[in-house]
């Protein structure tokens, strides 16, 4: 399922013409996107967070973007579409995601 939105993401950055070649690579468990585009690495930064989050409307994903290194028109970030995390305990605080209140709801408590 999640390749499906790495795959939607590369499409769409391609369509919209925000990037001119990109390409995936893991190193060490970690998943980079090296991308070729003429935008500057803060401005495409916003563009890679744009798309993600325009991707994940709708669904608990979470787009994270971290920017690496540049070199002239290539672009190096380590980008993921994650879960974000959920409490797994009460913490006393009557937060408004509270476990004991995701307890209830489901009828285990």
């Amino acid at each position: 399922m999640l390749a499906t939105f790495y795959h939607q993401f590369e499409e769409a950055l391609h369509r919209e013409k925000i990037v001119t070649h990109s390409s995936w690579q893991t190193y060490a468990g970690q998943l980079f996107f090296y991308v070729c585009s003429t935008l500057p690495a803060p401005l495409l930064t916003n563009q890679l967070m744009e798309t993600g989050e325009r991707l994940t409307t709708d669904t608990k994903l979470q787009p994270e973007c971290i920017y690496v290194r540049s070199d002239d028109v290539q672009h190096v970030y380590r980008f993921r579409f994650r879960v974000p995390d959920e409490k797994q305990f009460c913490c006393g605080n009557l937060c408004e995601d509270c476990f004991l209140l995701r307890q209830n709801e489901s009828g285990t408590a």
